[in-house]
């Protein structure tokens, strides 16, 4: 065995792991995906494209990073986090529609008697300099929609955004305010896609924003969904939960012979 064989093993390993299941909710790390079809395909659960080993490195590096800085956070006198809900013992998390729309904070901050959302990023040493010079809003807008939704749905005015250079270990923060126009236009974009009105933001699967995204396969028909009602074309989500069907209008219970796997329609030119 020679060193190169090794570190194919270790990617084997990763290949080899079972896929997560797919989330079946509007969650807010989505809210920012400019693509209606990405969220409706998030909030019916159909499956992603498997991240490749290197991805799946970088996302555990992304949960050992945010530990680190939790407990940097924790030195600071007077700085208090709260990882959990202490009501729960869990994660805070906050769900609307039934838990169609459903969104999980990395933690609160209570700060001088205020208390704000916690939201950590890591970044690299370019995307670092461009939230610095530019701030959030403008830099990271997908990040400014998430911290908006936490906001809207927590009902916290205010989000403590700190971000990790991995390149030189430095930070920068930002205080991010609740925008109730955003939330008002969030709202809006989330029950049209409850509805099942999302569309594509591209003509066909060779544009550059499908490359990337995890449901390009459900998307372009390459991968069919697990057949149930949530995937099926004829049902919307119940704002009380689970899922309608308009051919028998009535809850969807079952599957029937007049399912078809749900389609987002195409963009408009």
């Amino acid at each position: 065995m020679d060193a190169i064989e090794i570190i194919d093993l270790i990617d084997q390993s990763y290949e080899q792991e079972a896929e997560q299941k797919a989330r079946q909710y509007i969650g807010a790390s989505a809210i920012g995906n400019e693509c209606d079809a990405a969220i409706a395909f998030n909030l019916r659960g159909f499956p992603n494209v498997a991240p490749d080993p290197q991805l799946k490195r970088i996302f555990g590096m992304g949960h050992v990073i945010e530990d680190m800085v939790v407990a940097d956070l924790k030195r600071v006198p007077g700085l208090e986090i709260q990882e959990v809900d202490p009501n729960t013992g869990k994660q805070w998390t906050y769900q609307a529609s039934g838990g169609h729309v459903s969104c999980h904070t990395d933690g609160m901050a209570i700060w001088q008697g205020e208390t704000l959302i916690l939201e950590i990023k890591s970044m690299n040493d370019a995307s670092f300099n461009k939230f610095k010079n530019k701030g959030m809003q403008r830099s990271h807008p997908h990040y400014f929609f998430q911290v908006q939704m936490y906001m809207g749905m927590s009902g916290v005015r205010r989000t403590l955004f700190i971000a990790y250079n991995k390149n030189r270990s430095v930070y920068h923060a930002e205080i991010v305010e609740f925008d109730d126009f955003e939330w008002s236009a969030m709202r809006y974009r989330i029950k049209r896609i409850l509805r099942g009105e999302g569309k594509r933001i591209a003509r066909d699967r060779s544009d550059w924003r499908c490359k990337g995204c995890f449901k390009r396969d459900v998307c372009w028909g390459k991968v069919q969904p697990e057949v149930r009602c949530s995937s099926c074309t004829y049902a919307v989500a119940d704002e009380r939960g689970g899922w309608y069907c308009t051919v028998h209008e009535k809850a969807a219970t079952e599957t029937c012979n007049a399912y078809e796997p749900f389609q987002p329609g195409d963009r408009d030119d």
